[in-house]
């Protein structure tokens, strides 16, 4: 019989939020203008805006998260025989940081790997998680979701508030400082786990909706060649409201194309939806979709990268919403260079 992944344990870690009123205190104007472009009150962060220093690394709060999920799963840490990093903001360029997740959790020996990337990167991990376990590679498996995209701007601080760039200070107001994390166990029940799933990058010709450009090879450190504002990250919103949405619309529906399946055969939906008129493309294209089936965490967190997943999965399991044999349909999609992964599970717990 082939196997799949099932979940059998979730986790995730998030810190203290700060709410844009906390960043108008110490901002002033700039803030309350950045206030009215979001799309949302409060998120996550380790930052302290008194100082700009950060209170943990990337890898404390995966830590944290990986914990949580297993002694959700009651196995031990050395149960587990790989471990799927995705982030956009590791603790060093390497070694990886699943190797020092490994340290962190006392594993002795175990396969593992990072994904480098945005939004699309928890989905994209546990798509090659279940080909790990589907090929016989690993048994049991440790998806994690991690991201520090505070740290990223504690440069600023150093210089002054009051010189602080606008530009910077929206993507700081932006997003959030979280983790989550997933436990994948080899099943032969086909009533459990990940049954489809399917990843891709589909709009090669248009432009970045986001691009990260210091800290790789061609920008290794903070250069005057790029301005100082995009040093953190850089977003063209206008290419994300228009492409963002017609990727988890295309995605979707060739995934139900692929498995001949209608919306209407999932309970409920892990759909992490980075603004309100992304929502309501959403659901004016699929309108049997019940929003009271989506699982989020809505605006509490910020713009959560991945980390969103996982912490609805966490979000899920505490308010009791699954049950076992219930579908489930996962999407993750992002703006960097719009890839996205759609994946289709009944939850075995």
């Amino acid at each position: 019989m082939s196997k799949r992944g099932k979940i059998i344990g979730v986790g995730g870690y998030s810190p203290k939020q700060l709410t844009n009123e906390d960043f108008v205190t110490v901002f002033g104007k700039p803030a309350k203008i950045v206030d009215r472009k979001l799309p949302h009150n409060k998120r996550y962060s380790l930052i302290d805006l008194s100082t700009g220093k950060i209170e943990m690394s990337n890898t404390d709060m995966a830590y944290k998260a990986s914990m949580a999920a297993i002694d959700m799963a009651e196995i031990m840490a050395n149960d587990i025989d790989m471990i799927i990093y995705s982030t956009l903001t590791p603790d060093f360029p390497v070694p990886p940081c699943y190797t020092i997740l490994q340290e962190l959790l006392g594993i002795n020996e175990c396969m593992g790997f990072d994904i480098r990337s945005g939004c699309a990167g928890f989905g994209t991990a546990m798509v090659v998680a279940q080909q790990c376990i589907a090929t016989g590679i690993a048994t049991r498996i440790l998806v994690v979701r991690a991201d520090l995209f505070s740290s990223r701007h504690s440069i600023f601080f150093e210089e002054g508030i009051e010189n602080y760039p606008i530009k910077a200070l929206y993507n700081l107001m932006f997003f959030g400082d979280a983790a989550g994390a997933i436990i994948l166990e080899s099943t032969e029940n086909k009533n459990e786990g990940i049954f489809s799933s399917i990843m891709g990058s589909t709009k090669p010709d248009v432009p970045f909706g986001s691009i990260l450009e210091i800290g790789g090879s061609r920008n290794p450190y903070p250069t005057t060649q790029i301005p100082k504002e995009n040093w953190p990250l850089s977003q063209n919103g206008i290419l994300t409201e228009e492409y963002l949405p017609q990727v988890l619309i295309e995605s979707v529906e060739k995934f139900l194309i692929v498995n001949n399946m209608k919306i209407t055969d999932f309970m409920h939906f892990v759909f992490p939806v980075a603004s309100k008129s992304m929502g309501e493309k959403l659901f004016d294209h699929f309108t049997d979709l019940d929003i009271e089936n989506v699982v989020t965490i809505g605006e509490d967190g910020g713009a959560l990268a991945n980390a969103a997943i996982p912490l609805s999965f966490e979000k899920g399991v505490k308010e009791n919403k699954f049950k076992k044999g219930d579908k489930i349909l996962v999407y993750a999609g992002e703006n960097t260079r719009w890839q996205h992964a759609v994946i289709g599970l009944y939850w075995g717990i």
